[in-house]
Order: structure tokens, then C-alpha cells, then sequence
């Protein structure tokens, strides 16, 4: 008799299949561990660094982007408690500074494709009887925002959170923080930016960031035109603008004065001041460079005229309008605003 094909062996063949199909469905999935799998990106590292300096029985705090406080009590290795996901930015920065010293971050910026471990706050004694100034940042996207505490002592501000200036300063010994340059696109205000060193540090001062488009400029305004006002004098207009709101605002108009025809060195800036009256803006608009804002100028004298005030760059540039509008589109104004710089009638910040 002929023998016959078994289909035992078959049968095995086709229940092997399925299992060797999942084997291989894992193994495309990267479900090995010597495969050089990417690890998970959700919550994934964790960020820290080492504290060294503090002083026994001081405390700092620290925080990770405007957020997480971390308060530490002694020196040694640290952890913030909230993990990042891959690829999101850190910025680690001093929130409240220990009684006596001043401390300092460094390699505290960065993003996370790892736990991050080499963050480095050291910290210092002060000298005796001295106090830091600072406080905190709010709203800053843009880059390039430098700080100034009583017109010295920069400080360049990258991230949202504590910031707090390098020279500390003795009791009774005046503060007065005011934004040396605007970060790009955004302008910053500051706001309990004055007063005098007590017997503690100075952590209350606020500076408020918002894009150029959201806020109107305000603070003191020098034309960049330099005139001679008398023999052996030589000056520029200035405008003091207060903002009432982020859709008004108030203006005065004096006059800095310069020994040379450069307007070059220290002015003085003084002698009589002109009410301009106030500015009520009903629109906004902007281009990649530019924010523009349209509104009324209502002056003492009773009179209201249409202007347009628009920002590009350091520069405000202060126009007439009238109704309807020569100025319809953002574009339109800064085609406008190309051919005034040149001529020096525009504006830069003191």
C-alpha cells in the first residue's frame, strides 16, 4: 500500500505561523531591548543640578520655567519635581534668595532630550548690611530684554521667573529698575520698579512683558533729530507718554539740551512742558516688523485730529491722519515709516 501525506505536520505548520507572524509584528514594533529603542518622550527627565555655598540655616528657592518652586535648605544635588517631556525647554532660575547671600545659576537653560543633571546655583555672602534688588519677570517671549537698576548694574533677562541684580546695595540706599532694551517684538513695563533698600532684599519689583501690538509704548520718548535751540546749545524734542490703558494714553512734550551739535553725552533735560493732551486709539494692526495703532488726539485747546503711532524696531514714529484714514493697512504705514527714519523725525527710548 502507498503510504499517504500525514496532515499532523500541516496542521503544526499553521499553528506555527501565527506565533511567528507576532514575533515578528514585536520585533518591527521595537519591542527588544537591545534594538536602540528611543525612550518615552512623556514625562521623561527629570531636571537638577547641584547647589553649593549656601550658607547653613539659609534657604533659596529656585524655579523651572516661571513655575515648580524647588525651596532648598543645604547643599548638594537637587531635583525639580515635575518631569519634562522630550524636547520641551528648561530655564532654571533663582525665585527668592537666601538671607545674606546672592546666588547665581549657570548652564540653567536648555532643552530636555535627557534627565538633566549638571544645573549649577552657587551662592555667596553678601557684604554686611547689603541687600539685593530684583524680582520677577512676566510675559517675555522675545529675546533681549536687559534690565537696569539705577541707570548701571545690567542684566540681561532670558526666561520668565525671579531675576535679581548683581550688585546689592546698602540700607537706605535708593533702587530705581527701568528696562535698558526691549526685548525683540515685545515691550516690558515696570511696575514697583522704585523706593529704598529697608533692611531686607528688595524681591517686589514687576516687569511686565506683552507683545508691541497689545501695548502701547509709554515712558520718556527722544526724537532722534538733533536741532540747535541757541548759540552753543543743541537739543532734541522729547515726549513723555504715560498709558492710561492698553487703548489710551497721555502725553507731555519738553526738550533735552546738548553741549555739542551731535547731541552727544549727558542732557539736560528740562525748562517748560507742553500738555499734548490725550490719545484714545480704536484700532491696531502690524506687519512682521511693525504695530501700528490709529486713534484720536483730543488736545487742551478742545481740537481732535486722527494720528497714527507706529512701532519698528527701537523707533516710534508719530504721524497725522485724517478721516477716512491715508493710512488704511499696517503695510501701508510702515511703506510711510521707511521714508521718515532716514530724516531723524522719529523717536528712540531714553
Amino acid at each position: 500500500m502507498t503510504p499517504t501525506l500525514s496532515t499532523r505536520p500541516r496542521h503544526a505548520a499553521l499553528r506555527a505561523a501565527p506565533a511567528a507572524m507576532a514575533l515578528a509584528m514585536l520585533a518591527a514594533c521595537g519591542g527588544g531591548d537591545d534594538d536602540g529603542t528611543a525612550p518615552p518622550v512623556v514625562g521623561a527627565y527629570t531636571v537638577g543640578g547641584a547647589l553649593s555655598g549656601l550658607a547653613a540655616g539659609r534657604t533659596v528657592t529656585l524655579q523651572n520655567n516661571a513655575e515648580n518652586d524647588l525651596q532648598l535648605s543645604a547643599n548638594g544635588s537637587f531635583e525639580f519635581s515635575t518631569r519634562l517631556d522630550h524636547g520641551v525647554r528648561y530655564a532654571v532660575t533663582i525665585k527668592n534668595q537666601p538671607a545674606g547671600q546672592r546666588c547665581a545659576v549657570s548652564q540653567g537653560t536648555g532643552t530636555a532630550t535627557a534627565n538633566v543633571r549638571d544645573v549649577q546655583v552657587r551662592c555667596e555672602n553678601l557684604a554686611a548690611a547689603t541687600f539685593t534688588v530684583g524680582g520677577s519677570v512676566t510675559g517675555l517671549s522675545g529675546t533681549g530684554l536687559v534690565l537696569q537698576n539705577n541707570g548701571r548694574d545690567d542684566l540681561a533677562v532670558g526666561a520668565n521667573g525671579g531675576f535679581t541684580f548683581a550688585t546689592a546695595q546698602a540700607g537706605g540706599t535708593a533702587y530705581a529698575v527701568t528696562v535698558r532694551t526691549q526685548p525683540a517684538g515685545q515691550s516690558c513695563t515696570v511696575a514697583n520698579g522704585t523706593g529704598t533698600v529697608a533692611s531686607g532684599h528688595v524681591t517686589t519689583v514687576e516687569v511686565r512683558c506683552a507683545t508691541a501690538a497689545a501695548g502701547l509704548p509709554e515712558g520718556e520718548w527722544k526724537q532722534e533729530l538733533c536741532v540747535q535751540a541757541r548759540p552753543g546749545t543743541w537739543g532734541r524734542n522729547v515726549w513723555r507718554i504715560t498709558r492710561q490703558s492698553e487703548t489710551r494714553a497721555t502725553a507731555a512734550m519738553t526738550f533735552a539740551a546738548y553741549a555739542n551739535a551731535q547731541c552727544t553725552g549727558t542732557a539736560t533735560v528740562g525748562g517748560p512742558t507742553t500738555d499734548l493732551g490725550s490719545f484714545v486709539f480704536d484700532r491696531t494692526g502690524s506687519t512682521a516688523t511693525l504695530n501700528a495703532f490709529w486713534g484720536a488726539w483730543n488736545q487742551p485747546n478742545g481740537r481732535t485730529d486722527r494720528v497714527v503711532w507706529a512701532r519698528k524696531g527701537p523707533r516710534l514714529c508719530l504721524m497725522s491722519d485724517q478721516n477716512p484714514t491715508v493710512f488704511p493697512t499696517a503695510a501701508g504705514v510702515e511703506s510711510y515709516v521707511d521714508l521718515i527714519i532716514p530724516n531723524k523725525t522719529c523717536y528712540v527710548k531714553d
